[in-house]
């Protein structure tokens, strides 16, 4: 898969991306939604904050994808 700083990123980066952002805009909401941040507050952030932050780091690095026939071998020929 092609990161984002390749001249052609694959779809799957940019699904990554968008998905890490709306992690982000989410616990940003519910921040500014909640008039005191209280411990389950406190506990939704810290979980959203490394899952969004690890699918940006992701996709700007870019997952190698498997060889197109990795699990076809030749037996013996």
């Amino acid at each position: 898969m092609n990161g984002l700083t390749s001249s052609t990123p694959s779809p799957s980066v940019i699904r990554l991306m968008v998905s890490g952002f709306l992690l982000m805009m989410v616990q940003s909401a519910l921040l500014l939604m909640s008039p005191a941040l209280d411990r389950n507050s406190g506990m939704l952030i810290w979980v959203l904050t490394p899952l969004a932050f690890s699918a940006f780091v992701a996709a700007l690095i870019g997952i190698p994808e498997p060889p197109e026939q990795h699990w076809r071998h030749r037996h013996g020929r």
